[in-house]
């Protein structure tokens, strides 16, 4: 595998960068726009040219290739979700809303063991919108028979679960597991650093929910 060296680059700022830009991309395939293998290589075109180093072709090919392969062999169950989702199941209906591809947050939830515990999987590549936007969270609560008031959102993204969902006029948790600052807007989000003990984590999700499934 060939090495590419991003002179005074550390792995922080990749990953702030590939943060923007797998963002960006996104948008642009669910529009139609590119194709989903040109969508990555032309996100680490775009990475790599934020940390001053310009790819040529080949290795353009070569980064995305190699990170895909490791993305596939990565993919692991976060530690304490199938217990919490079990625990869940009894009060509430579990639904899960991604920008992604349907075919391929289903076969995640499949390899991941996690399939059984969802209700309802909502996915941008799908129903043709996106988070932050509210229209993705409002199809995600029809199709559970819930209100906004009635649903809670837990998700890793401040701007595209918690903020996109405190648009929606759903009370929202942040998931932060790297304990980063919480930014100043919107105010009054719940934040868990890991998805156990269930007994500590359980009531924050189901304890204010007004009725059960």
């Amino acid at each position: 595998m060939h090495r590419v060296h991003a002179p005074g680059a550390d792995f922080d700022a990749f990953e702030r960068h590939h943060i923007v830009y797998l963002e960006e991309m996104h948008i642009e395939v669910h529009a139609g726009r590119i194709d989903l293998d040109e969508a990555r290589r032309e996100r680490f075109r775009r990475v790599f040219r934020a940390l001053g180093v310009t790819l040529d072709d080949r290795h353009v090919d070569t980064v995305a290739t190699a990170y895909r392969s490791g993305y596939l062999a990565a993919r692991r169950v976060i530690a304490g979700a199938a217990d919490l989702l079990a625990a869940i199941r009894p009060h509430a209906r579990i639904g899960i809303v991604t920008n992604n591809l349907l075919d391929e947050q289903r076969d995640k939830l499949t390899f991941c063991g996690l399939a059984d515990y969802v209700d309802e999987l909502v996915v941008s590549d799908d129903v043709g919108v996106a988070k932050p936007d509210r229209g993705i969270f409002e199809i995600a609560l029809g199709r559970l028979g819930v209100t906004a008031e009635d649903a809670v959102m837990v998700g890793d993204s401040w701007a595209n679960d918690v903020a996109g969902a405190v648009g929606a006029g759903i009370r929202a948790v942040w998931f932060n597991p790297s304990r980063i600052p919480m930014p100043p807007q919107p105010r009054g989000v719940a934040e868990i650093h890991a998805l156990g003990p269930v007994d500590e984590v359980l009531p924050l999700l189901v304890g204010a929910l007004p009725r059960s499934r």
